[in-house]
């Protein structure tokens, strides 16, 4: 193989490492690989909100399993998306830091309903709390102290630094207005955010596909040579 035949390769490797940074996280595909998350994983697609986590520089996820997600069975899909958008943290928390930082300041976390802009009041902040023997425990910022109401945290399901932090707990968070009625869905429904169109490509994926084009066409070019 030639040099230029070699750097070309070499050009397009590299392009593709830096769009794959670009482009980051594949919700779906680290869900997926856990088969008791699947119901999870469905939602996160059906609803489009795989889209809006992707697109976040970090994130933590309250995951519920199978078992978990049989208690949304029968909603509208609207109010899914709006319970499950309440079990995605705007930022990274693993175990540690939740105990250290958030229950230490009794700190509203920021939820993905939040940002989108579709809560009222504080439905689109949690907190996390130590229940009991020191359980971490998840609720609606607009609840009650209800301990009812709350998702224990079960394990630690992924973390990637930083990132991504997946964590499963045992049942959904319970939102007034959203998880106790499914007469919110009107509202919801016609939120700005709720079911947003997909989204067009980005710039980075327009950024990546030029460059990709560009060193394709440099390595034709060398080829040639």
């Amino acid at each position: 193989m030639g040099y230029s035949t070699s750097c070309s390769l070499l050009c397009v490797a590299i392009v593709l490492a830096l769009c794959w940074n670009i482009n980051g996280l594949d919700i779906t595909n680290v869900v997926g690989q856990y088969p008791d998350l699947a119901q999870f994983n469905k939602y996160l697609t059906e609803t489009k909100l795989a889209e809006e986590i992707n697109k976040l520089n970090a994130v933590t996820i309250l995951a519920l399993d199978d078992g978990a997600m049989a208690s949304l069975s029968g909603k509208p899909v609207e109010v899914i998306k709006a319970i499950l958008s309440t079990h995605v943290l705007t930022g990274f928390w693993d175990d540690k830091r939740l105990v250290m930082d958030a229950v230490g300041s009794h700190a509203k976390l920021e939820t993905l309903l939040q940002s989108s802009g579709a809560a009222k009041g504080d439905q689109g902040y949690i907190y996390a709390s130590l229940i009991g023997e020191g359980e971490l425990a998840f609720g609606s910022a607009a609840g009650s102290n209800d301990e009812s109401q709350f998702g224990f945290l079960v394990r630690t399901v992924t973390a990637q630094p930083q990132t991504l932090s997946i964590l499963l707990i045992h049942k959904p968070i319970f939102t007034p207005g959203i998880s106790d009625s499914t007469a919110s869905s009107a509202s919801i429904a016609h939120s700005p955010s709720a079911f947003a169109p997909a989204p067009a490509p980005s710039a980075a994926s327009h950024l990546c596909i030029g460059l990709l084009a560009a060193a394709s066409a440099a390595s034709s070019i060398l080829f040639l040579a």
